[in-house]
């Protein structure tokens, strides 16, 4: 079933051992899979994603983003729930309800000018709301840059993905929507990571640094926490590499 490995995965990752101090015990292991990533960014889903941004407008673009994230919703509203937080639990609800009625099934955001925009919501944040906050930096295969609580979190949030129950989709199509999702967010972080990698001197460390500060940045915001003190070296001193990547999210 596809997702028996959630149970192990979610065992693994209460065993990962990571401090505010030190947030990347696995280096040795995620800088090996950060070359084989950049080698495969650069040979093959960089020039596709050039080639997708080519091809299809922009309207189009926001629409794909529009309606996939609609779909995603559910999760964010069962992570509401699971946090016990009643007011994102019912903005969420009523974003989805007003994307998938007046939206065209989320093709347009009509939420957001309702008062209504898109949170950042996951079953990672749900763990760090259970005490599980800092979770070790973990560089998945082809995804890249996650830790280790947001990639099991991705695995756990599919479950409230709703294409897995309607009708008998083949895997094909869901797979397929994911991967085009997948390449059309990559376009819109595609400038941004080509100039922070050409321009750093480790560019391990400088993707690692930006990935750590935006995930604490909006794990603090969801969670309504006030952000800790990093002391002096940690990975958060490095704040000048984020203006690198200012206006690459939406």
């Amino acid at each position: 079933m596809k997702y028996k490995a959630i149970g192990f995965w979610a065992m693994f990752l209460l065993s990962g051992c990571a401090t505010q101090q030190d947030r990347d015990p696995w280096e040795g292991y995620n800088r090996v899979i950060f070359k084989f990533n950049q080698v495969t960014y650069d040979y093959a889903l960089i020039p596709v994603a050039k080639g997708y941004d080519y091809v299809v407008p922009d309207q189009v673009q926001q629409g794909v983003n529009n309606t996939y994230n609609n779909i995603l919703e559910p999760g964010r509203v069962a992570n509401d729930l699971l946090q016990w937080n009643f007011d994102y639990l019912w903005r969420d609800t009523a974003r989805l309800l007003a994307n998938s009625v007046f939206g065209v099934f989320g093709l347009f955001d009509v939420a957001k000018n309702m008062g209504l925009p898109r949170r950042t919501q996951n079953f990672g944040f749900t763990l760090a709301k259970w005490g599980y906050r800092y979770s070790p930096y973990f560089v998945v295969p082809i995804l890249g840059p996650y830790t280790f609580s947001a990639a099991t979190g991705d695995l756990i949030d599919g479950v409230f993905n709703p294409l897995n129950y309607v009708g008998h989709l083949p895997e094909a199509v869901i797979w397929g929507a994911w991967g085009v999702y997948k390449v059309n967010e990559g376009v819109q972080y595609l400038g941004g990571y080509e100039k922070l990698v050409n321009s750093a001197i480790d560019p391990y460390v400088a993707i690692r640094n930006v990935y750590l500060q935006n995930y604490d940045y909006e794990l603090e915001k969801t969670l309504q926490v006030k952000p800790k003190k990093v002391p002096e070296g940690g990975f958060d001193s490095d704040t000048a590499v984020l203006d690198i990547l200012d206006g690459q999210e939406n």
